[in-house]
């Protein structure tokens, strides 16, 4: 089966803020729990205070969307092979990957592990490396397809059942 995908910016940004969604909700909870604390104790509540955590929150919550897309942009824009039209073959023995400037193939027992979600696969070399599959370049038979692929070569992997 063959499968030819290019990610662009906004599929690669949009991936990261739905991985990241837990830490932009956790962290401003937090801060706004620690400054409610320490301004309860200081000044035993009022309407300023409200305001004040409102604002500290509000300022936080915007510098991690603003951190967060800069380090992306700068990591999406200086990896020339992620934003190539990239050829994937995957049969039952190896998965080839084809780019513009490079070519490789590697077997299924050297794969870390596939995780699949509603918009990608996910296909880990090592805990930290991976390759990004969009699903929207694939019909549903070839979904189905790999889905089984994977299971045949007892790959370790998390795979919908859609």
């Amino acid at each position: 089966m063959t499968i030819e995908t290019q990610i662009t910016f906004k599929d690669f940004l949009i991936f990261h803020l739905k991985s990241s969604l837990i830490r932009f909700i956790v962290y401003p909870v937090i801060i706004s729990v620690f400054i409610s604390i320490n301004f309860y104790n200081i000044e035993n509540g009022g309407g300023e205070f409200l305001r004040i955590v409102s604002i500290c929150v509000f300022v936080f919550f915007i510098f991690m969307i603003l951190q967060t897309y800069f380090s992306l942009k700068n990591a999406f824009y200086s990896n020339n092979q992620i934003q190539e039209s990239i050829i994937y073959t995957f049969t039952n023995e190896v998965i080839q990957m084809k780019g513009e400037t490079f070519e490789e193939d590697f077997s299924w027992n050297s794969v870390y592990k596939i995780k699949e979600n509603q918009d990608w696969f996910l296909i880990y070399q090592s805990a930290q490396t991976m390759n990004m599959v969009s699903k929207k370049d694939f019909t549903k038979d070839q979904i189905l397809e790999l889905r089984n692929i994977i299971k045949n070569n007892h790959v370790k992997s998390k795979l919908r059942n859609d």
